[in-house]
């Protein structure tokens, strides 16, 4: 006879169980998710720009952006444009230096992305940007980037 222990438990207990541990996974998964998601995009958004694909760009632009600078999702467009046809040859290493989620759905996040001379191999010029991000309907989006203060 072969011996196979059995917890039995009540069927209060069991649902008390059940739900302790979906709330746990639920508050668990729900930051990690947006945190995982968030640095997805933002490297989405480095790769996009590497393989200097304007519209992979702004697939991850929100269409109210705006910035310091005044520019929209449009004129952004075209600085894009512009610049890719400036420089073929595009490597980027961009960091992640902090990422806050202040409230449910919005995001923020110190990003630094240096130029790469592969030439050279040495890190080219750098800047860091303080993003806005905004979730929307599930998906990440930037809303804002400008220049962090003191960079």
């Amino acid at each position: 006879m072969k011996f196979s222990p059995r917890l039995i438990l009540s069927p209060r207990l069991s649902c008390a169980l059940l739900s302790a541990t979906l709330c746990a996974l639920v508050a668990c998964a729900s930051p990690s998710s947006d945190d995982a998601r968030v640095r997805a995009l933002l490297d989405a958004a480095e790769k996009a720009a590497e393989s200097r694909d304007v519209g992979d760009v702004l697939d991850v632009v929100a269409s109210d952006y705006s910035d310091a600078q005044g520019n929209t999702r449009d004129s952004l467009r075209g600085f894009l444009r512009i610049f890719f046809a400036a420089h073929p040859k595009l490597e980027l290493a961009t960091s992640i230096d902090e990422l806050t989620f202040p409230v449910d759905g919005l995001a923020r996040a110190r990003v630094t992305v240096r130029g790469l001379d592969l030439d050279r191999l040495n890190m080219g010029d750098s800047v860091t940007l303080d993003v806005e991000l905004r979730r929307e309907g599930g998906e990440w989006r930037v809303v804002r980037a400008d220049r962090a203060n003191g960079a």
